[in-house]
């Protein structure tokens, strides 16, 4: 029976969570709005590792800034910069309920790390 409710309780989650961005979507500018979604699906997109170690910080004119842990990680991230630019665009372009917002007002074209 606590099975069934962990279930519950997690669907719950997610159905709030969608909920709450679908209306910030009207709320929030395009950047801002495109910045949440990465932020909130970033491990998911990046992997454990990466994911723990960085965070978006702001989405503007194309280019995503993304805050590292240390200088070290900008450095060795620069190096797969491309990599992770088409990892990011794949999950944006992948969000079926999101795809004419996402194709209107973001492609991500450059990546910018900054300290934490």
């Amino acid at each position: 029976m606590s099975n069934n409710n962990t279930i519950m309780n997690t669907n719950q989650q997610l159905n709030l969570k969608h909920i709450l961005l679908r209306a910030l979507k009207s709320k929030l500018k395009s950047s801002d709005y495109i910045t949440l979604i990465l932020y909130e699906n970033w491990e998911t997109i990046c992997g454990a590792e990466i994911g723990k170690k960085t965070k978006p910080k702001a989405f503007n004119k194309n280019t995503l800034t993304i805050g590292v842990d240390n200088p070290s990680l900008s450095f060795e991230l620069g190096f797969n910069r491309e990599d992770l630019i088409s990892k990011l665009n794949d999950y944006l372009f992948s969000l079926e309920k999101e795809k004419t917002f996402i194709e209107k007002h973001a492609a991500i074209k450059n990546l910018r790390f900054i300290n934490n």
